[in-house]
């Protein structure tokens, strides 16, 4: 046995000693108040080998005393009586679908045009000498009014002049007719000589074979004879001349009568008046400016007719025809809206914009004089809702109902589920911006009961409690809760 080391030989060793000593008594579980010298290094590596062992053992023997400690405490622990917690479920509002006819409203654009207007032109070269003080724009005149007046004097001159041709063409006329009687009695005259001469030259002739007469005498009868047929010759062409002349006359007197009349045309042309009943949309003369043939003077519409043509998309022309309704509305501080039908329909689509054209008339008699505030004027810009034709089943629901292209409904067990939907198109319900609804192309089995508020909806697969809402009786829902 080990002789213990007393304190004067543990103070005799060196430092490197001591060292070692400490490091032995730290590693060993039960304290040691010696120490041994140093030893050898097969005594180190038993010692190491030892100390592994036992920390293992004392790891083991804790590790399996904790186990059993655990397996004890649960065999023996008590149960605690069982009680069940009713869940409470979260109420939201459903709307029941089921397919119901829809006539679906096409939106379009178009512009306001008057459909009587009329632009009041120059119709000769003149100078402006009257113009009266409320023909200005915006000012209401009535058909045959005086617009404005030019200087006449000009073509009253021409007239004149055509006036004294005429006359002296009708006095031609009359010495014509003089001169064709006379014509008619000098070749009757004529005729009458020859005639004479004739018979004289057939006695001379027999008397100069009997002996009675000379040859000298012949001659002097025949000479007569010639001088007779002469001047039934002229007679006679002086007579055929006569219808010549008389046509001659007749064209002179046409065309003169052509400048007279038109000399007069141009006299009324110089009092410029209202064609048409209606309001005068612009006057761009002056008194005293000398205006040309074809330039505007004024344009004046009438806003008891009113036109609008329509841009719609080109695929609305199956569903739409003409007597279907429209209702146009301009945009402002305070909407109005009209009410009409589709009177004609362009048979041609516009390719560059994909539109087809759809014309509605609106009649305004009366409205100007009370000065309405429904009075529509030309150039208003409009949106319009056109109805289709045809009704289709679709199924409706509310705006709020569809997110990111999805619903969500409540199954046979009061779960929530969601599916994929495709809307259709939008429409306004009761003329209201914020009440829109929204028509599926996705068909629905009748009776599914979709949540109203998307936004709201709980997870996939909670159990909900359903409050059935009519949409067409509660215009103001809350959020679900």
């Amino acid at each position: 046995m080990p002789k213990r080391v007393t304190g004067s030989v543990q103070a005799r060793l060196p430092p490197s000693g001591r060292l070692h000593c400490l490091v032995q008594l730290l590693s060993l579980a039960a304290p040691v108040r010696t120490c041994e010298p140093p030893r050898t290094p097969r005594m180190k590596s038993s010692q190491t080998l030892l100390s592994v062992a036992f920390r293992s053992f004392v790891v083991l023997f804790l590790l399996a005393a904790g186990l059993a400690s655990a397996i004890w405490l649960f065999a023996t622990s008590p149960v605690p009586p069982s009680s069940v917690r009713t869940e409470l479920k979260r109420q939201v509002d459903v709307v029941e679908v089921k397919p119901a006819p829809v006539l679906r409203n096409w939106v379009g654009y178009g512009v306001s045009r008057a459909v009587n207007s009329v632009d009041v032109p120059s119709e000769v070269s003149s100078i402006v000498t009257e113009l009266p003080a409320r023909i200005q724009a915006g000012a209401r005149v009535t058909q045959g009014e005086l617009l404005a007046r030019l200087d006449e004097g000009d073509f009253r001159r021409q007239y004149e002049i055509a006036e004294r041709s005429l006359n002296e063409i009708s006095t031609r006329r009359q010495q014509l007719d003089v001169d064709e009687a006379n014509a008619n009695r000098l070749v009757e005259l004529g005729e009458e000589d020859v005639r004479i001469v004739r018979d004289e030259l057939k006695r001379v002739q027999a008397a100069l074979a009997d002996g009675a007469a000379n040859p000298r005498e012949v001659d002097l009868v025949r000479q007569r004879l010639v001088q007779s047929e002469t001047s039934l010759t002229a007679a006679r062409g002086s007579l055929q001349a006569i219808p010549s002349s008389r046509k001659l006359l007749d064209i002179q007197e046409a065309s003169q009568t052509a400048s007279r009349d038109l000399a007069m045309r141009n006299v009324e042309r110089c009092t410029i008046s209202s064609a048409i009943d209606g309001v005068l949309e612009s006057v761009e003369i002056e008194l005293g400016e000398r205006i040309t043939p074809g330039r505007k003077l004024a344009r004046i519409v009438n806003l008891d007719s009113i036109e609008v043509e329509v841009r719609l998309p080109s695929s609305a022309r199956p569903s739409i025809s003409v007597g279907n309704k429209v209702t146009l509305t301009a945009r402002g501080a305070e909407d109005r809206s009209w009410n009409g039908q589709i009177t004609r329909i362009s048979p041609v689509d516009d390719p560059a914009s994909r539109t087809m054209a759809a014309y509605v008339e609106l009649s305004q008699s009366g409205l100007e004089e009370e000065n309405s505030p429904m009075l529509l004027a030309p150039g208003t810009f409009l949106s319009a809702q056109v109805e289709s034709t045809y009704p289709t089943p679709r199924i409706t629901l509310p705006s709020t109902s569809v997110k990111n292209d999805r619903i969500w409904f409540t199954d046979d067990s009061g779960l929530v589920q969601s599916v994929p939907v495709e809307v259709a198109f939008p429409i306004e319900v009761a003329g209201s911006r914020s009440d829109r609804r929204l028509v599926l192309k996705t068909m629905l089995p009748s009776g599914t009961k979709v949540l109203i508020h998307a936004d709201q909806s709980p997870s996939i697969g909670t159990p909900v409690d359903v409050k059935v809402v009519d949409l067409d009786s509660d215009r103001s829902l809350g959020a679900g809760t």
